[in-house]
């Protein structure tokens, strides 16, 4: 990983702002246990990470997602209309692969990112911001974590705007 390129983040849950919700949205927790019940929302998800991204060297294949799970990874699926358009991984420990752990962190921390929502459907402009604000709001409501971790492309202007909305600031946290 190269320090340079990239911005690290940290929400505190007191930082964390909360938005309108949206009955046409909606998130599932998938996680080791259940993942093979949701092998085909995985799957359109991985599909549209692969047609939106051809040149992402990094682009998860369907081989990865079960090494993710394994690692202790989880995913919340993001869905618009009962249809899956996102996801986003999270780990209790520093998983910048999402399959090893390389740093491990508080039991009230988590550490979050893989977020994608495709614009190769039909969807609202907002569909993004609101899958963060949502996911923010399961980690720390529902979870019951207190921190959240996670790192920005400097390239990626959008995922800057999102995460600033929702409340998060730079923090470096990744031990180098």
């Amino acid at each position: 990983m190269d320090f340079d390129k990239i911005t690290q983040i940290r929400l505190l849950k007191e930082d964390y702002k909360i938005f309108e919700r949206y009955p046409h949205y909606k998130i599932v927790y998938i996680d080791k246990k259940n993942y093979l019940q949701y092998t085909n929302e995985l799957q359109t998800v991985n599909e549209y990470v692969n047609k939106q991204l051809p040149n992402w060297q990094e682009s998860p294949t369907h081989n990865d997602i079960p090494e993710r799970f394994n690692c202790n990874s989880h995913c919340l699926m993001f869905f618009y209309k009962d249809n899956p358009i996102g996801w986003n991984w999270s780990n209790p420990n520093v998983s910048i692969d999402w399959k090893n752990s390389i740093q491990e962190l508080l039991d009230d921390e988590l550490y979050a990112g893989g977020c994608f929502v495709t614009n190769l459907v039909k969807r609202p402009a907002n569909a993004g911001l609101i899958n963060y604000n949502m996911i923010f709001e399961y980690y720390l409501e529902v979870m019951g974590y207190n921190v959240i971790y996670g790192y920005i492309d400097n390239w990626n202007k959008a995922a800057f705007r999102v995460n600033y909305e929702n409340g998060l600031k730079p923090y470096n946290f990744i031990n180098e």
